[in-house]
């Protein structure tokens, strides 16, 4: 045979080759089978969302197959679509699925509509076969969770680990339910465990970056989000929780754009539009907030940030009885809960139902770190009722320089809780910390330190049962012992409350050194918290640094307005240190406008007027009228000295300035150098 002829006779046997190759391809593009491969490889790799499109591509060539309407269900349940799921699996059950074949993934469709029960039914089935024994674990483990039987969910994902220990999806779960449960130590154990057998898979990755935003802030959480999306760009859960990170964190353009592209890929949800809706309504647009939540269809309602948003937005508008609607259930649900309580309160004195505030302001009034603001308007509630000796009461605590150390909060159901038997256990927080703040509120601070720490011992890897421990120490006036129950709360979960607590406990124990580096470590984290602004700024101005406390106090003054007294005054005192004194003026005035029964208003007003070369009779009547308000503090009582002795008044500034010497306070060398000046 001459080679043309063989090499004629290998080209048609290639030809025919791939003439049969085209022709089974497009076999199978016709009947859907490729679609279905390409659907079922996308979900072994965690992409849902282009499994769903392939698996669509898969029913329109073949509608009649259970297998592509039962992908199809796992598909829709693993983007949340349990509505869809379940009907995917209703219609591979009429095709002729075994219903045991499509238990898991029915429960988890059950599951995500909120019918825990019927999901864990489903998911207990005894006709489950092995091999979706794990993924009905997983269900019947987070139904339990919802149900609130934490110990068959703890008793089902054990025997999923011991089955599949090298099952990624099994420890998310389990860190999943360690979370739920408080022990936060054990929730990032697992967390490790799931990074660790897969290091690129978005839901432990995701969980991680939650842990890591609990135990070290918001800026810390930020590379392990970046991982998430790295691994799975369209994950919509893990941008969900990245959008809410960097808005917390103060990046609102950051936020804008994520839930932007949740949006782009789920353009139905709920979490996005609310996060728009609190971006608007902090910036001072009202009325957009309202149309994008409406764009929930009162989905997330039910959710303590949806019922605040809510109540915030309906106050502002005026419409008490719809606030109070939002808010008096969660003050129910929450009733430790001081922004909503006050919240509410505001709105029933706005409708005029001035006992029902004051009934809502009575257990933050009876703390005696109860804010002006809150003493201010449960005043105004007692003045419309008549009560006006209790009323100047709660103005002149308003009107006070020196706010006390933090009180537990009190229920008004704490005396009936102390008074019962204590919790059977001593190592279970749910019943245990009510119990331990009822015995703290009604005076039984020896039994509600040793109760807190049985608590704290049993529960090591739980921070509030460190929290409540420290709670009791402080109350037993051992701060520095409380700071270090803090700490080991802060070392698993750095939040807000830990932060402040440790603050206040370091400053009460004389560290205000340890004090301001927890404030410094915790803005660093966290730089969007108004209340750490103030605290940084505070110690700034404790060091002199004025150019710093004042950029911390104009960030705040961004966030919060001019409607805060004490604000004010502290603008004012930074401004005139750096050399502003026209806005020195300005800034003091209008503190003393809004609280001119303040001793530290008139203060800051009086001496702002002095170093200003105002010598007038003004200047010296607020510095006299702050000393009358507090005569017992020395720094107002030093400004007074000065005053007089800038007036020519020497006989009364020396009585001023020997009685500010004569105490222990910053500026006692101060007081002592303008003494013997005279």
């Amino acid at each position: 045979m001459s080679r043309k002829r063989l090499f004629l006779l290998i080209v048609i046997a290639l030809l025919l080759l791939s003439g049969a190759g085209l022709w089974q391809w497009r076999a199978h593009e016709r009947d859907g089978s490729a679609a279905l491969a390409r659907g079922l490889a996308a979900l072994d790799k965690g992409d849902a969302r282009t499994a769903r499109i392939e698996l669509m591509n898969a029913i329109k060539r073949d509608p009649r197959s259970p297998t592509v309407r039962l992908a199809q269900a796992r598909a829709l349940a693993e983007l949340g679509d349990g509505a869809g799921a379940q009907a995917e699996v209703e219609r591979a059950r009429t095709l002729g699925a075994q219903p045991a074949q499509t238990r898991a993934v029915m429960a988890q469709a059950l599951l995500l509509q909120g019918d825990a029960t019927a999901a864990l039914k489903e998911a207990r089935a005894a006709d489950i076969p092995d091999t979706q024994s794990i993924a009905a674990a997983r269900v019947t483990a987070r139904a339990a969770i919802a149900l609130g039987d934490m110990a068959l969910a703890q008793k089902t994902l054990a025997s999923a680990i011991a089955a599949a220990p090298e099952d990624v999806e099994n420890w998310v779960d389990l860190g999943r339910l360690r979370l739920a449960t408080g022990d936060q130590a054990g929730a990032i154990a697992a967390a490790d465990r799931a990074v660790a057998l897969a290091n690129d898979d978005a839901k432990a990755l995701t969980l991680r970056a939650e842990l890591t935003r609990a135990q070290y802030g918001l800026t810390a959480s930020l590379p392990w989000f970046d991982r998430a999306l790295g691994a799975s760009p369209d994950s919509v859960p893990t941008m969900v929780q990245y959008a809410a990170t960097v808005a917390d964190a103060g990046q609102a353009g950051a936020m804008l754009g994520l839930t932007r592209r949740i949006l782009a890929l789920d353009p139905d949800n709920a979490r996005a539009w609310v996060m728009q809706a609190v971006m608007a309504a902090r910036a001072g647009k009202a009325d957009l907030a309202r149309t994008l939540l409406a764009r929930t269809r009162g989905r997330l309602d039910d959710e303590p940030a949806t019922r605040l948003l809510r109540g915030v937005l309906h106050v502002e508008d005026g419409n008490a009885v719809l606030a109070v609607e939002a808010l008096a259930p969660l003050v129910m649900a929450q009733p430790d809960n001081r922004t909503a309580r006050t919240l509410l309160a505001r709105a029933y004195f706005l409708g005029g139902d001035f006992a029902s505030a004051a009934t809502m302001l009575a257990p933050i009034v009876a703390q005696r770190d109860a804010d002006p603001y809150v003493l201010t308007l449960a005043a105004r509630a007692q003045e419309a009722l008549g009560n006006r000796p209790l009323a100047d009461d709660m103005l002149a605590r308003a009107a006070w320089p020196v706010r006390a150390p933090a009180d537990p909060f009190a229920s008004p159901r704490d005396a009936a809780i102390a008074a019962g038997p204590p919790p059977s256990s001593a190592a279970t927080a749910r019943d245990n910390i009510p119990y331990i703040r009822a015995l703290l509120s009604t005076g039984r601070t020896d039994d509600a330190v040793t109760r807190a720490r049985l608590l704290a011992r049993a529960n090591a890897g739980a921070p509030d049962a460190w929290l409540i421990w420290g709670d009791t120490l402080g109350a037993a006036n051992r701060p520095a012992e409380a700071a270090r129950a803090y700490e080991a709360a802060a070392n698993i979960r750095f939040d807000r409350d830990a932060a402040l607590r440790l603050v206040a406990a370091w400053n009460r124990a004389g560290n205000p050194a340890r004090a301001a580096q927890v404030v410094q470590l915790f803005l660093t984290q966290n730089p969007n918290d108004a209340e750490a602004r103030r605290l940084a700024a505070a110690v700034a101005m404790q060091a002199q640094d004025w150019r710093t406390a004042l950029r911390l106090l104009r960030a705040v003054r961004a966030q919060m307005g001019d409607g805060d007294a004490m604000l004010m005054a502290d603008m004012a005192r930074v401004s005139l240190e750096t050399g502003d004194k026209d806005a020195a003026r300005a800034f003091a005035a209008h503190a003393y406008r809004l609280m001119p029964a303040n001793p530290m208003t008139a203060d800051i007003y009086g001496w702002v007027l002095l170093r200003s070369g105002d010598k007038g009779p003004a200047m010296v009547d607020l510095l006299e009228k702050a000393v009358a308000l507090a005569p017992g503090h020395p720094a107002l009582t030093l400004h007074l000295g000065q005053a007089y002795a800038a007036t020519g008044r020497k006989d009364e500034a020396k009585l001023a300035l020997t009685r500010a010497a004569a105490s222990n306070f910053p500026g006692r060398e101060e007081a002592v150098e303008a003494l013997a000046a005279l």
